[in-house]
């Protein structure tokens, strides 16, 4: 079995770690692992490498990606699809890994299925939005990070009484991470652009939080509409300072922890498993807490949303 490893749009903690799983997993069974230098893009410009796990070894441990990524929808073109089929055939490629979110997950396996290319998909965003999985490799890691600086602020919190602190978390359109963070770091409100929220329910949630504990703590995603103007704002509505902390692709880069580790091995196990039991297309996902292979289209499934009794139990409403 020959399989090329394709790693699409934005990287999360965890993909090396299965990305040395898989080649691993190759070695030992004979199979061929190649590699896609660039995603689908570096495939069409003849960017495929061999792949051994001494080459991904010293860096499984680190966030990233060994393989370099693209966002650019290069198979949205009939041509560049038909250009990609010539290019498996002739480097005699049996199926694809894909690696990525929630959009890569939806359009690419179909693309190749309908190209008669098998392909796993293996949900890889700190977003965790991918329909069908529980959990999402990147995800754990990217809350720990957030945690690590929200413990930080906090402890001046403490020091210097009377002060707002928002943190913007990653997520793009989504607001799945900043809920968890904000469940998990005990904030006193959280904003997700999937809910509306009141300007002068904020300011009061915020301002009876400085009364009753001397602090308050906002943690809002970067796809909230009003997270450019809302510090400016909360500061202009409630009269108190307010100190404003965003992220960023730091929470993207950083190493993946235990859990998404052993998540990362286990989804690389089940795609090489899955592939030569006859698999033509699906999706690696948790459910109940175990992994499964989601067959088919991930499209004909519901978009993931915020859990709204915990977006309720937060914002204490």
């Amino acid at each position: 079995m020959k399989t090329l490893l394709v790693v699409s749009g934005g990287d999360a903690p965890g993909i090396n770690t299965a990305l040395l799983q898989y080649t691993r997993l190759a070695r030992q069974n004979g199979d061929e692992i190649v590699g896609a230098v660039g995603s689908f893009a570096g495939v069409l410009d003849g960017r495929i490498i061999d792949l051994q796990p001494e080459m991904i070894a010293p860096v499984a441990g680190l966030g990233g990606s060994y393989l370099a990524s693209s966002r650019e929808p290069v198979l949205r073109d009939p041509q560049n699809r038909q250009k990609l089929s010539e290019i498996l055939t002739s480097h005699q490629i049996d199926n694809v890994v894909v690696f990525g979110g929630d959009g890569t997950l939806r359009n690419i396996p179909p693309i190749l299925n309908d190209m008669g290319i098998a392909c796993i998909g293996i949900p890889t965003t700190i977003d965790n939005d991918v329909p069908g999985t529980e959990m999402s490799i990147g995800f754990d890691s990217a809350c720990n990070f957030a945690y690590q600086t929200i413990d930080n602020l906090l402890a001046t919190a403490r020091a210097l009484p009377g002060r707002i602190f928002s943190v913007e978390t990653l997520g793009g359109n989504t607001g799945l991470l900043a809920l968890d963070i904000a469940a998990g770091s005990g904030a006193h409100a959280v904003l997700v652009p999937e809910y509306a929220y009141s300007d002068d329910w904020l300011i009061q949630r915020l301002k009876d939080a400085v009364q009753r504990e001397q602090y308050a703590l906002v943690i809002l995603s970067e796809g909230v509409a009003t997270s450019r103007t809302l510090v400016e704002d909360i500061q202009e509505k409630s009269g108190l300072k307010i100190r404003d902390t965003r992220l960023g692709h730091g929470q993207r880069g950083t190493p993946p922890s235990h859990r998404d580790r052993v998540l990362a091995s286990e989804m690389a196990q089940a795609a090489y498993d899955a592939l030569p039991a006859g698999t033509t297309m699906g999706t690696m996902v948790v459910s109940g807490g175990k992994i499964n292979l989601q067959a088919g289209k991930l499209a004909d499934l519901p978009p993931r949303l915020p859990d709204q009794s915990l977006y309720n139990q937060v914002n204490g409403l």
